[in-house]
C-alpha cells in the first residue's frame, strides 16, 4: 500500500513476523487513557451518537486540531476518573442484569449484547444508553454492523458459577462439556482476565482447548469431556485443563456455525461448577 503520487516508484514492501511478539494493545485505565482518546480523535470522523461526549472531553482539552497539553492537576483528576470507570464497569459485570443473560436458567452472557434494534449503536430516538455501551466496549472491540437471528459466531461468557456466585481467583472450576455441541465447525473454550478481559498467559502457552484438541482429552464415557479451569490442573487431567495463574477467570465458550439448536436456545450450555 503506498500513496497514488508514489506509483512510479513505490516504496519497497515492509514485511514484519509477529509470531514471537506480544503486543500490548489493551487499554490504559489511569492518566494515558486519555492521550489514547486524543491520538485516536484527532484523525477519526464523529459519529452522531458521539458529539454530547465530544462536547464533554473538548472541555478537558481533547479537541481536534488543538494541542493536549494537561497540566499536573488534570493528570491526577484523570487518573483517578479511568480508575473509577474500571471499577464501576467491574462491579456492574458482578452484578450483571439478569434480563441479558442468554439462558434465564443460565449464567451465560453472549459477548454480543445488542441494543434492542441488534445493532451496536445503543442509539434511540429518545437517549443513547451509555451504560449498556460501555459495558459492551469494556469487553470487546470489533462488533458486526447488525447481528443476525443466525450468527456465525456465538461466545458465552460465564458470568458465574451453577450456584450463581462470581467466579473467583485462585479456585478450581469445571465444565461438562457434551458430546455434541450445536456447532457445525467447531467449539473452543478461552479463558480470559477478568481484570484486562485478555488472555492469562501462562508458561504453557494454553490459553483455549477447542474440538480440536478431543483426540488429546480425557472423555467422559457419554463421550463428552470434562473441561478443568484453575491455577493447577486436577491429577491426571493436564491434558483438560486451561491454567489460569492465580488470575479471576472469565470463561467464553465459543461457537463456530452455531446450529438452530443454539439460535434458538433449545440447547443450553451447562453451568461451571466449583471443585472443591
Amino acid at each position: 500500500m503506498y500513496y497514488l503520487s508514489e506509483a512510479g516508484n513505490p516504496p519497497k514492501q515492509r514485511f514484519i513476523d509477529p509470531i514471537k511478539d506480544r503486543y500490548p494493545t489493551l487499554p490504559f485505565y489511569d492518566e494515558r487513557h486519555f492521550q489514547d482518546m486524543y491520538d485516536i480523535m484527532s484523525v477519526e470522523p464523529v459519529h452522531e451518537q458521539d458529539k454530547v461526549m465530544m462536547g464533554m472531553l473538548a472541555s478537558l482539552g481533547i479537541e481536534k486540531g488543538k494541542p493536549f497539553a494537561p497540566d499536573e492537576t488534570a493528570k491526577r483528576a484523570m487518573r483517578q476518573a479511568a480508575i473509577d470507570v474500571w471499577f464501576y464497569l467491574q462491579d456492574w459485570f458482578d452484578h450483571f442484569p439478569k434480563d441479558k443473560l442468554y439462558w434465564p436458567d443460565r449464567h451465560y452472557a453472549s459477548l454480543l449484547m445488542t441494543d434492542k434494534n441488534r445493532e451496536f449503536k445503543f442509539s434511540y430516538e429518545d437517549r443513547i444508553d451509555l451504560i449498556g455501551r460501555a459495558a459492551e466496549y469494556f469487553w470487546c472491540t470489533y462488533m458486526p454492523k447488525v447481528l443476525s437471528d443466525t450468527p456465525a459466531t456465538q461466545y458465552m461468557m460465564a458470568m458465574a458459577d451453577k450456584d450463581g456466585k462470581p467466579l473467583e481467583a485462585g479456585k478450581l472450576y469445571k465444565i461438562e462439556v457434551p458430546a455434541k455441541m450445536p456447532v457445525k465447525q467447531f467449539w473452543a473454550l478461552t479463558i480470559y482476565d477478568r481484570a484486562t478481559m485478555a488472555f492469562i498467559y501462562t508458561d504453557s502457552g494454553r490459553t483455549t482447548l477447542s474440538s480440536y484438541n478431543l483426540e488429546k482429552m480425557k472423555k467422559n464415557t457419554d463421550g463428552g469431556v470434562t473441561l478443568y479451569v484453575g491455577p493447577k490442573a486436577p491429577e491426571g487431567l493436564e491434558s483438560n485443563w486451561i491454567p489460569t495463574r492465580g488470575k479471576r477467570p472469565l470463561p467464553a465458550m465459543r461457537f463456530y456455525g452455531g446450529t438452530d439448536a443454539l439460535n434458538n436456545k433449545t440447547f443450553k450450555l451447562p453451568d461451571f461448577e466449583e471443585v472443591k
